[in-house]
């Protein structure tokens, strides 16, 4: 498919242009993860939202009587060389969440180390904010290993004062949260839980604290209170099957959703070279191509509880 776009375009196809949304909504999302803390660990929920580089999840959730007080979050894309890491950026204050949301993606697009070291002290300004280095020890730009950890080490040597904390990431391995613990104890930083929850399972990391609200919490953590970590049993889970299931959320039918955002299709965007934006259910006709079609009935027997358990006992062989 790629050959056939160059051929008829004269041009590799720009997969900068493509976006998706999961497929819960915010509010949906937030129900979920107050469900599993409030029933499974009887405590009370505190939950914050971070999508990629907008801060508009927090805005909507302000907009219900019951999510008036919910932190306004983003997770921030901080391009460095040929890799990037992401700062999840929890609790900015309403009247200059906007601003500071436009002022990060001016940092992203023309990055350097003077601007990011700018922007993220004035994000400290507010004692209210954490931010946290999210999956610090994920090479996810796949530039190797050892260019990882020499890009990494680089960044904290220039800005790690402004940092507040290291991510357990509830949808990495084990090992790799375990080196990130150890990371964290051998520079000095706090861990607190987090995840890429982009399908319908509640995270499997979630913090423990007295803190009455989230700007407490932050406090708690920028000033060295010990920070205490729950596994949940999903985290027992074979980590391949977990993704497998995320895959299957997103590309399931949800018949529940507005008409407009049922399918998986419907959830992915294309920016057009006329600066319009259409949705790939709107490109395509029927189902797409054929090969897609396979991939997503394939990911659907995930679904299967006879399947589930094969693979489960498969991937935790490995």
């Amino acid at each position: 498919m790629e050959a056939r776009y160059h051929k008829h375009h004269g041009e590799c196809f720009d997969y900068r242009r493509v976006w998706w949304t999961p497929p819960l909504e915010p509010k949906a999302a937030f129900d979920l993860e107050v469900a599993q803390i409030e029933r499974k660990l009887g405590r009370r929920a505190l939950v914050s939202l971070s999508d990629h580089d907008n801060v508009d999840a927090g805005f909507v959730l302000q907009m219900f009587a019951n999510t008036r007080r919910v932190p306004i979050s983003t997770e921030w894309t901080v391009p460095i060389g040929a890799s990037f890491l992401h700062l999840g950026v929890h609790n900015l204050g309403p009247g200059r969440a906007r601003m500071l949301e436009a002022a990060m993606a001016d940092v992203t697009a023309e990055p350097d180390a003077a601007r990011v070291e700018e922007m993220l002290d004035e994000l400290g300004r507010d004692p209210a904010t954490l931010i946290v280095l999210n999956h610090p020890l994920w090479d996810e730009a796949k530039i190797g290993a050892g260019e990882h950890w020499k890009m990494l080490d680089g960044f904290l040597a220039r800005h790690g004062q402004h940092i507040h904390a290291l991510e357990l990431n509830g949808l990495r391995s084990p090992e790799e949260n375990l080196a990130v613990e150890r990371l964290a104890r051998e520079r000095g930083y706090a861990v607190i839980s987090g995840g890429d929850r982009h399908g319908c399972e509640p995270n499997a990391l979630v913090n423990l604290t007295r803190a009455a609200n989230f700007s407490e919490f932050a406090d708690e953590v920028r000033n060295g209170v010990p920070t205490h970590t729950v596994y949940m049993e999903q985290y027992e889970e074979p980590i391949r099957l977990r993704v497998l299931q995320v895959v299957s959320d997103v590309l399931r039918t949800y018949r529940e959703l507005a008409t407009e955002r049922q399918k998986w299709s419907d959830r992915i965007f294309y920016l057009c070279e006329d600066a319009t934006v259409r949705r790939l259910s709107d490109v395509w006709k029927g189902n797409g191509p054929d090969v897609v079609g396979q991939f997503v009935s394939a990911m659907r027997l995930v679904e299967s509880r006879h399947v589930r358990a094969m693979l489960r006992l498969a991937l935790a062989a490995e």
